[in-house]
Formats: structure tokens, C-alpha cells, sequence
């Protein structure tokens, strides 16, 4: 009532369910109503005999007093018994919802295919290759534990246990035991926050530009570090000189903003840390800080004292006021991202390859061609810290934590360095001593080049991909020095990954590729 209805919607004629003449008369023949007992059994068979139920009320008479007697006394055995029949049923009714009875029949040869082989708890089992229902259940279970259980979340399916009711003498003895094991609470709580290794819960999003993919390759990705967790604002740009501003969600992924550079194909374009302002550079002279708040697009001609044709690679600090180039002949030009004038030149033996950032902003690490790392503190632009890789080839990227540095080079191998690297005070004397370093763990996961490393916001994952080569990337659990074994598979549509990045909290991974799209995957641990 109230609403208008439109008869062309919802009406099914009698073609579209299938239904012919013939089994239209067949379905009505057999709605008829049943004959009712009454019409079909003669009535001499609906005849009570009550002859003798007198008899049987008298004798029911007298034992109704013996009964009400038995009844009084085993009253309490039967609360006793009520509360066993409640634990039996409540194991009863968690036991299999149906089971089929044909299993034990079944025989099963795990030599038969090679999915099966699989199920076998060693290669030497040979002989032992048949086996029954329950047996081959049994292997299932396991295996399907081991593997699809470990990764899909199943704790929507588990009943939540009723709280049981505590006595003030528990109450009294949970303060005692909490007072008594505070350095246990404290590690319980970083337990509980700490990533565990092998597993990774992945879960992939609909693509992070798909409201307006790249026309070519996505060359750089960035989240905004200030921004909601959970819906993160993420920047996107590549070689169609367009650079794209989208706020993710993981279901819709709405592009709020897009800026196009006629002169300037994008290769690198990063948020200045908490600000609104993008730095956007190229194969180019010159660069651009955009204003994203305001709309405002600022040209920067060139480096004031350096002659470079070309800006192509930069690495903003964490607190957004000073942009490092890669410059010529070993120089890391900085610029101070307020006034965009030029700061300083930090020079190193041939060529600068890769350069990072240590996450309190206080250093600057830097490594090229002569397979040497530079550290180099920006209160007095000095090098305090300079050690030889442990892989000896040309340096290919770099990435700092607050625990770990990770140098990858161009032979595919990734080398894990401690903490101390990155941020111990180092002075003359040690610099001269301390010029080789031994790697935590070296990383050989890659084939090729290990052009791109990036750490999450909490270290424990590491990011490790190649551009030389298709679907070329790993993550590293850098606690256990182990690399993830469940993803990404063969089968993840990765393509050539030619930039990523991790969302604020690192609740999302954004994987740039040829194609042009951006593939974003959400990290079920971070969101829990």
C-alpha cells in the first residue's frame, strides 16, 4: 500500500519456468488432495473396543499412590541425572552435523594422480598406498589445516564461549598474579602485535585505480603518511604525464583529484610527509611541488648550481622538509622543500644508485656503483659511517627501518643489516676501522635485479621485486630473516612490478605494473 508497482517487473510466464501443457496437468494432478482414511477403510475398522476400561480406571487408581511416592524420592536423583544429560547432549550436539555411511567403503589409491601424492606423510610411502575412508579423511583434514585453514579466517564460524561467573577470591588472586607478572604482560602485549612468520593473511581488493587506470606505466606510488588508516589517500603517476589522487577503501577506491604534466612524464612522485605538497620529477631539468590543498603547481627551473638533465629519481624525508636528487658523478643534491632552493651536495666514489632516509630523518644513506655504503649525517652533512656491501656489485636500491637497513643490488641479492648500521654515532677512528660490515642474512629470493626494497610501517615485512622479470617479487619476515611461503604464488597476476608502497599502519599494499594498474591487497593482520 502506498507504493506504486510496475507490472512489467518480476512476472514469469509460464515459458520461462519451463513448463509445458502437458507437465502444467501433470503438476495439478498431483496438488489433488489425498482421499481421506474415512473414504477408503471400511468403518467397522474406526470401532473403539471400550469394553474393560472400567477395570483398567480402578487399577490405575491404586497405583497412582505408589507412584506419587517413587516419583518424591528419586526427584533429587533425577537433578543430579538432568545436569550429566545436559554435558552428553552438549558433546553430543558439537560432533559432525552428518556423516555418510558409504565412507568406509571407500578406497582410495594415493598413486593415482599426483594431487594425491601430495597427501602422503613421506616420499618413501609407497607400499602403503591404499587407504580407507577414515584414513583418507584423516590426510584431508590435516592438509586442509596446514594449508587453506592457516590463511582463510574461519572465526566466524566459532560460538562464543559464555563468561563464566568468578568469585571475589578469584578476583582477589587475578590482581596478585597480574601485579606479580607485569614484564609477562608486557611481552604478552608485544606478542600479540608481532607478525607471525611463514603465513601471510593477504586478501586482494578491487585495484586501487580502477575508477581511472594509468595509460602506461605505473612508475610511482605513494600513500599519504598522515592519512586515515583506513581509508588512506594514495597517489599514482606514470609516463601519461597525469598524476592521479585516489582515496582508498579497498571496494570503491573513489578518485577524488587528477593533475596532467604536458612536458614532464612522471618517474617519481611522493608525498612531503605530513603536508599536502607532492614533489613530481622526470627525465627533465626541472620539477614541480604541487600544492594538492590548495591547487597550486609551482615549476622549479633547475638546481641552482648544478647543471642535471635529468631529475628522475628523489627520496623526500620523513618530515617533509628536505627533497635529495640523484645527481651526476656521485653528488646527492639536497633541497630544502619550503623555499626550493639548494642546500647542500653530499659526494660519494662513482655513481649514486640508491639513497634512503633513516625513519627519525636525522641521516641519509646512500650507496652506487662502487658497491659501497655512505651514511651521512644532515646536522653536519659529514659521512660518519661507510662499509663495503657484503655482494660486492652494483647497489640497486636501499631501505632503512628503525631496526634493519636492506641493500639490494643488481645481482638479485638482498642483504639484511642491523640496527646499528643505521643509527649508531660512529666518529673518525671508527670510520677508518669499520669499512666492512657482515650481513644479518643475505636474501637470494630474487634472479634478477633487485631494483625496488621497501620496509613496512612497523619493519617486520620487507619488500623485495624485480622489473626485469615477470611476477618477480617477495616479502620478508625480517624477525625470522624468512620469506613468506604462501604468497605471492604463481598465479598472483603481479606482471612486472615496477613500483609499491605500504598504506598508513600498513593495513594495504599497493603494487604498481606495466599494465597500468595499481593491485591493492589488504593485510588482514594489521586490520585485526
Amino acid at each position: 500500500a502506498g507504493f506504486d508497482v510496475d507490472d512489467d517487473e518480476d512476472v514469469v510466464t509460464e515459458e520461462e519456468e519451463g513448463y509445458d501443457s502437458e507437465e502444467k496437468d501433470k503438476v495439478e494432478q498431483d496438488r489433488v488432495p489425498l482421499p481421506s482414511p474415512a473414504n477408503t477403510i471400511p468403518e467397522d475398522l474406526f470401532e473403539i473396543d471400550r469394553t474393560g476400561e472400567e477395570d483398567d480406571e480402578e487399577e490405575e487408581d491404586e497405583t497412582d499412590e505408589d507412584d506419587q511416592q517413587a516419583e518424591d524420592s528419586s526427584s533429587d536423583d533425577d537433578e543430579e541425572e538432568s545436569e550429566e544429560e545436559k554435558e552428553d547432549r552438549a558433546s553430543k550436539s558439537t560432533g559432525a552435523a552428518w556423516v555418510d555411511e558409504d565412507d568406509v567403503d571407500v578406497s582410495v589409491n594415493l598413486m593415482g594422480t599426483n594431487r594425491l601424492r601430495k597427501l602422503r606423510k613421506s616420499k618413501h610411502e609407497k607400499g602403503a598406498t591404499e587407504l580407507e575412508g577414515s584414513e583418507f579423511e584423516q590426510r584431508l583434514r590435516h592438509r586442509f589445516e596446514h594449508t587453506t585453514s592457516a590463511t582463510a579466517r574461519t572465526d566466524w564460524a566459532t560460538v562464543p564461549e559464555e563468561p563464566t561467573k568468578k568469585d571475589d577470591d578469584d578476583d582477589f588472586e587475578d590482581d596478585e598474579n597480574l601485579l606479580g607478572s607485569s614484564t609477562a604482560s608486557l611481552l604478552a602485549t608485544s606478542h600479540k602485535h608481532s607478525l607471525p612468520p611463514q603465513i601471510l593473511n593477504v586478501v586482494r581488493c578491487q585495484d586501487a585505480n580502477r575508477s581511472d587506470p594509468n595509460k602506461s606505466v605505473v612508475q610511482a606510488v605513494n600513500f599519504h603518511p598522515a592519512s586515515d588508516p583506513d581509508r588512506p589517500l594514495m597517489l599514482t603517476g606514470g609516463m601519461d604525464k597525469t598524476l592521479r589522487f585516489f582515496l582508498v577503501d579497498g571496494e570503491k577506491n573513489q578518485k577524488i583529484h587528477g593533475i596532467h604534466f604536458p612536458k614532464l612524464p612522471i618517474y617519481s612522485a611522493s608525498f612531503m610527509g605530513s603536508t599536502g605538497n607532492v614533489v613530481v620529477s622526470g627525465r627533465r631539468p626541472f620539477f614541480y611541488i604541487y600544492d594538492a590543498t590548495a591547487g597550486k603547481l609551482d615549476m622549479v627551473p633547475r638546481i641552482s648550481g648544478r647543471e642535471e638533465k635529468s631529475l628522475e629519481k628523489h627520496v623526500v624525508s620523513p618530515d617533509g622538509r628536505t627533497i635529495a636528487f640523484l645527481a651526476n658523478d656521485g653528488y646527492i643534491s639536497l633541497v630544502n622543500a619550503h623555499n626550493k632552493h639548494w642546500i647542500a651536495d653530499l659526494k660519494m666514489n662513482g655513481s649514486v644508485r640508491a639513497v634512503t632516509f633513516t625513519p627519525d630523518g636525522d641521516y641519509i644513506i646512500g650507496s652506487g656503483s662502487d658497491g659501497d655504503v655512505y651514511r651521512w649525517d644532515l646536522r653536519s652533512r659529514k659521512c660518519v659511517e661507510r662499509f663495503s656491501n657484503e655482494d660486492g656489485t652494483i647497489t640497486s636500491s636501499m631501505a632503512a627501518s628503525s631496526r634493519h637497513l636492506a641493500v639490494g643490488s643488481e645481482s638479485g641479492v638482498v642483504n639484511l643489516y642491523s640496527d646499528r648500521m643505521v643509527n649508531a654515532s660512529w666518529n673518525s677512528s671508527s670510520l677508518q676501522q669499520q669499512n666492512r660490515k657482515t650481513p644479518i642474512k643475505s636474501i637470494m629470493n630474487l634472479a634478477t635485479s633487485a631494483d625496488l626494497v621497501r620496509y613496512n610501517h612497523d619493519g617486520q615485512i620487507l619488500a623485495m621485486s624485480s622489473r626485469r622479470e615477470k611476477d618477480s617479487m617477495k616479502l620478508l619476515h625480517v624477525p625470522t630473516s624468512t620469506v613468506f611461503s604462501n604468497w605471492p604464488t604463481s598465479k598472483t597476476p603481479l606482471s612486472y612490478v615496477w613500483s609499491m608502497d605500504f598504506s598508513p599502519e600498513s593495513r594495504f599494499l599497493a603494487i604498481g605494473n606495466d599494465n597500468g594498474k595499481c593491485l591493492l591487497y589488504k593485510l588482514l593482520h594489521y586490520h585485526d
